[in-house]
């Protein structure tokens, strides 16, 4: 460009761009211009010039062309701020100069800016990454898992689709290559699981089997000496064209392949065109498949740990069934009817339930502590657990013994009477056999009348009543042993156990038996419990607990027992009123259980609205089906 006279407004530079494309510009924005040239500064790198006329001219340079260089001459007003102003007399031998050093440090200036760039994809990546990992690191169920893994992954990669696949070698037979989950945002279509073979044949089978990766940058040009092959039956009938791919292993912590992703047809972000995948690209991946495979041992390990405890509390039930098996079922019938109670109350319509928030966990953590609510049992005498009468069987045949003994000692000594009179010639000897007939009688009867009532108190009640004021005459009535010792039929401590109003335990009995809250929160409390399912012993512990305090074995009073105990509760009380296989009493009717329920509820035993809720949701129907 040569020298130029005052005549001259301005002048502006851009590395990298024609001359005439610049001044293209600025006779679109209407500007005067004299001439346009380029500086070349070095072989990779020219500077485009234009040339402006004097004139009222605005500058919009920087904002079309931010790495643009602008120069005006002193005195010359322009609107925008210029980059020099130089001496009109000096303009055309510094101009070149100028923007030769102006181009070089655009030149360096570009490649701070790639690198800014680089620094800032990495970082975005690098948040990307923490986002799969805190999404990876919550609770989802597997599927939702392999959802996630696999669109995060493609988000990132900028992939067209992908599939993930999941090694199977657990079963009894063959190891198998399970084809899980399948995407693609170009074409859309059925998808099914379906378990392979696993061998080296398909492009992801040789990455399971041999743990390395494959970055393909065209499937359809594979080489035929390969040990695996691609296959385009899904391109085939879906009219797709499948290119790029990189499929690589999922390890789990010994280092074995679990699974494998396969990605397909790399987008250019720019172009949008599909491209091979670069190294960076396939370190992001190698990371999001380590953290997929991590999450997926801790879902199959969560799961395991819930088949576990499942196990365990199935095994806990039929071990206290096996021990006590007139209560079998009760706790698998109080489970299911302890949670629907629970699940009507918000639908109960009273104002304290509206708002109440049953989650998942929590219903799982109600049904374990009710299968297990009486778990304690197994710290329980067997002869106490399975007492079905206030009596033993065999305290009662031996009562049932010695009045047969007694009667033949009655018999005996009515024959000896007998034969007495024979050998004194009464005057009427058949009046006074007669006499002696009857009064044998009546003790034969005594005796037999004390063994009806002895068996008939025998019997438990269910409720709290009976009689047992005759009791005292049975233990009055003595007899002479065969040893010379006055003996009797029962004892004080057969007395007390007759005399039990209600059931069939005696008071010390109770108490052992009662024990077995304790017995179970105690055992249950050993157990190291998810956070979940950490208040599976406390409600399990409480479910003898009564609203009035009298329960057991705490006394707590009103809403110091937990919710889910009152809830359970009622269902223990119903189960125990109607169930068919308690040998020490008939199965009540719906009707006669429910009016006991009320009564308890009137009484302050019971939570009254659970017991209304309970009759009117019909929760207790369960109850008749299990």
């Amino acid at each position: 460009m040569e020298k130029v006279d005052n005549s001259h407004s301005a002048v502006f530079g851009c590395a990298h761009l024609p001359a005439s494309r610049l001044a293209n510009y600025a006779l679109e924005q209407g500007w005067p211009v004299k001439s346009f040239d380029k500086i070349s500064v070095d072989e990779s790198l020219s500077v485009g010039l234009v040339e402006l006329n004097q004139g009222d001219v605005t500058v919009d340079v920087h904002r079309r062309f931010p790495h643009a260089l602008l120069v005006v001459c002193h005195g010359v007003e322009i609107e925008g701020k210029a980059d020099f102003e130089v001496d009109p007399d000096r303009y055309g031998g510094f101009l070149p100069q100028l923007f030769s050093h102006a181009g070089k440090f655009w030149k360096k200036n570009e490649k701070v800016h790639a690198l800014v760039r680089d620094v800032a994809m990495r970082r975005q990546r690098m948040h990307q990454l923490n986002e799969i990992s805190l999404a990876l690191t919550g609770q989802m169920s597997q599927q939702e898992l392999l959802q996630t893994i696999l669109s995060e992954a493609r988000r990132i990669a900028g992939c067209e689709g992908g599939s993930l696949f999941l090694v199977d070698n657990e079963g009894p037979g063959e190891d198998m290559l399970v084809f899980k989950l399948a995407q693609n945002d170009a074409v859309s279509f059925p998808y099914v699981e379906t378990r392979l073979p696993l061998t080296a044949e398909s492009i992801a089978g040789y990455v399971a089997v041999t743990g390395s990766e494959l970055n393909i940058q065209d499937v359809y040009t594979l080489r035929e000496d390969l040990p695996y092959k691609f296959n385009p039956s899904f391109d085939d009938s879906m009219g797709y064209r499948t290119q790029s791919m990189f499929a690589l292993p999922m390890r789990d912590h010994r280092e074995r392949v679990v699974g494998v992703l396969q990605f397909i047809n790399r987008l250019s972000q720019r172009s949008q065109q599909v491209v091979s995948f670069g190294e960076e690209t396939a370190e992001v991946l190698r990371a999001i498949a380590s953290q997929a495979a991590m999450s997926l041992q801790k879902n199959t390990l969560l799961e395991d740990i819930s088949e576990l405890f499942e196990s365990f509390v199935q095994a806990s039930v039929k071990t206290i069934e096996r021990r006590d098996p007139s209560t079998s079922g009760h706790s698998f019938r109080v489970a299911e009817t302890t949670v629907a109670l629970l699940q009507s109350l918000p639908n109960s319509g009273l104002p304290q339930f509206k708002s109440l928030v049953l989650s998942a966990e929590h219903i799982r953590e109600v049904r374990y502590a009710a299968l297990l609510h009486d778990f304690g049992k197994i710290g329980v005498p067997e002869a106490i657990l399975v007492k079905a009468n206030k009596l033993s069987d065999e305290r009662l045949e031996i009562i049932h013994y010695r009045i047969e003994l007694q009667k033949e000692r009655l018999k005996r000594r009515a024959v000896e009477q007998e034969i007495e009179l024979l050998h004194h010639n009464p005057v009427d000897h058949e009046v006074a056999r007669r006499r002696v007939h009857r009064k044998l009688d009546k003790q034969l009867s005594v005796l037999s009348q004390y063994y009806e009532w002895v068996s008939k108190a025998n019997n438990p009640n269910v409720i709290d009543a009976g009689e047992f004021g005759h009791l005292e005459e049975i233990r009055d009535y003595a007899f002479r042993e065969l040893d010379g010792t006055v003996g009797g039929v029962i004892t004080d401590q057969d007395v007390l156990a007759l005399s039990i109003r209600r059931g069939s335990l005696t008071p010390e009995e109770r108490r052992k038996i009662q024990a077995h809250v304790v017995y179970t929160t105690e055992f249950l409390s050993v157990l190291p419990w998810p956070p979940e399912l950490a208040q599976v012993p406390k409600i399990a512990g409480a479910h003898h607990e009564r609203i009035d305090g009298s329960g057991y074995p705490q006394g707590l009073v009103g809403e110091q027992i937990p919710l889910a105990s009152r809830v359970m509760a009622v269902c223990d009380v119903y189960d125990a009123l109607t169930a068919m296989d308690r040998p020490y009493k008939p199965a009540m009717g719906t009707d006669t259980a429910f009016a006991i329920l009320q009564d308890e509820a009137r009484r302050g035993l019971l939570d009254a609205d659970m017991v209304n809720i309970f009759i009117e949701s019909g929760s207790h129907d369960l109850a008749q089906v299990i």
